[in-house]
């Protein structure tokens, strides 16, 4: 049979002369021999907390790669390990999972004794998690509740400040007039999340991850704005000041986490808002509408994809770009009449010529007009209606799943009780709540001029525009022909709403409403 073997660990806080580890490391040496062990190894730790984590500790890694060469680890005492029960319980099950014992040389941990002073260990080791669990769940509810920040980054447009037990966000500028200036684009100027990706990335303005580097003083990565960050940059409540948390049953995340609410069913503010209701809102409302899965088409930078359609099929034609010696040459293709897949004759046209008669035209019957859009009333009820209510939604599916004697459901009841009284109020100040639509100071015609493609698009599909092209008559000329072309247009969305006598009135007023705007 062989000899069974050891390795000896001692640890010391702070090395003194009067504290030298020599007589208890001489300690477990007579131990050993008296127990016939062979100490292969001894391993040292100074000037280090019982405390900290095994894996911190140099000697202590020194142990953990011995367990799978030695029969047992062996100290002085039992606070030479650790003065953590975590700690301790995690040295125990390494060495549990190698088949290693870990004893003491005073006796009190013995080979004989060792499995059961392991699982009163292990108890104690499981109630100190609990107490630590409670009283971390416990400080969060209560910083929670008086809106101080939780931890971590603080989100983007935000900087924290205050001290440790009160922290809060406060508006940083910088990065704050980027969310507004995005924002603004996306609702007034027609812009999309693929175009602000790339403008944010093409003008060099850091990403959030980098941007908190930046200010921090740290070292910036480089890293690039992607579509899915900067929407979920703009979709966060955070925005409005509020503290979020993750909805039950979803991962943590922009489109899942709801506001933290207080017992009034009101949003607990840990800061300023960025965005006011009305804006929030309106981009949120437009990011929905714009979100599209995998496998569906890109609307890339076409003017008039959406708007351009074959008369044979009913379907988009698609702009195929070409340029030869620097000349355009890009033509709108219907993709069903190309090749021998096609189920229809072929359908091409001229790009250049298209989009130059179309832009003239639609400039031309609206580009006086007074651009609109529809606004609901700043800080509307409407909009808290609608989160108290899918709060109300949530808490009491929740509930469903609680035992109704429980504590966990009374605070539940409470919560749902103060959410429908709030419900109740809110419900009849959006009865006297009204949207409107409003004018942003500026012609159809003028917001085209400052517009991308992308943009100019969102004018055509928000006026109804809707131009069908023919496929070309055999052997005719190899020229543009507009007579393929019928092109209408719907209207403005606030134009569609109304009769034709209402609709010329409100065009009239808003004419003279613009003019006179203008001449101030």
């Amino acid at each position: 049979m062989s000899q069974p073997t050891c390795v000896i660990y001692d640890r010391l806080s702070r090395l003194f002369a009067e504290e030298a580890p020599d007589h208890r490391i001489a300690a477990c040496r007579a131990y050993a021999e008296q127990r016939g062990w062979k100490v292969v190894h001894v391993a040292t730790d100074t000037n280090v907390s019982g405390a900290s984590k095994l894996e911190d500790r140099p000697g202590m890694r020194e142990v953990l790669s011995w367990l799978p060469r030695v029969d047992y680890v062996l100290a002085a005492k039992l606070d030479r390990y650790a003065r953590s029960v975590l700690e301790f319980q995690r040295l125990l099950d390494a060495a549990k999972s190698t088949r290693t014992t870990v004893v003491t040389a005073d006796g009190v941990v013995s080979p004989e004794n060792a499995s059961i002073i392991i699982n009163v260990l292990a108890a104690f080791a499981e109630y100190e998690r609990d107490m630590i669990k409670a009283r971390i769940t416990d400080s969060k509810k209560h910083f929670r509740a008086r809106g101080n920040h939780m931890g971590g980054l603080a989100p983007y447009g935000y900087k924290v400040t205050g001290p440790v037990n009160d922290k809060r966000w406060e508006i940083d500028e910088t990065s704050a007039a980027v969310v507004r200036d995005c924002a603004d684009k996306l609702i007034n100027h027609g812009a999309s999340i693929t175009g602000l990706t790339r403008e944010l990335n093409e003008r060099g303005i850091p990403s959030p991850a980098d941007h908190a580097r930046q200010r921090d003083g740290r070292k910036m990565r480089g890293t690039k704005w992607s579509s899915t960050t900067l929407r979920d940059v703009l979709y966060t409540p955070t925005l409005r000041g509020w503290l979020v948390q993750a909805t039950p049953g979803d991962k943590r995340g922009a489109l899942t986490n709801q506001p933290v609410l207080d017992a009034e069913g009101k949003p607990v503010s840990a800061g300023p808002e960025i965005l006011s209701a009305e804006v929030w809102s309106a981009v949120r409302t437009i990011l929905d509408s714009k979100a599209k899965g995998r496998g569906v088409d890109r609307s890339g930078r076409s003017l008039l994809l959406h708007v351009a359609v074959c008369s044979e099929c009913d379907g988009p034609m698609y702009r195929q770009r070409r340029a030869v010696n620097g000349k355009d040459f890009s033509t709108y293709v219907c993709k069903r009449g190309v090749g021998k897949a096609g189920i229809h004759k072929p359908n091409v046209i001229i790009a250049r010529h298209l989009e130059e008669l179309v832009t003239a035209d639609y400039l031309k019957r609206f580009g006086s007009f007074a651009l609109m859009r529809w606004a609901e009333p700043d800080g509307s009820a409407v909009l808290q209606l609608s989160e108290v209510t899918q709060q109300i939604e949530r808490l009491a599916g929740n509930l469903a799943q609680l035992d109704p004697n429980g504590t966990a459901a009374r605070v539940a009841i409470g919560q749902l009780t103060a959410l429908e009284k709030r419900q109740g109020e809110l419900q009849a100040e959006a009865e006297h709540a009204e949207g409107r639509w409003v004018s942003d100071g500026q012609t159809i015609a003028g917001e085209w001029a400052q517009r991308d493609e992308e943009g100019r698009r969102a004018l055509l599909a928000d006026l109804g525009t809707r131009l069908v092209i023919r496929p070309a008559t055999p052997k005719a000329p190899k020229r543009f022909d507009p007579s393929r072309l019928e092109l209408t247009y719907k209207g403005p969305s606030w134009r569609q709403e109304l009769n034709p006598a209402e609709a010329a009135l409100v065009e009239v007023a808003m004419e003279e409403q613009l003019a006179e705007e203008m001449s101030n």
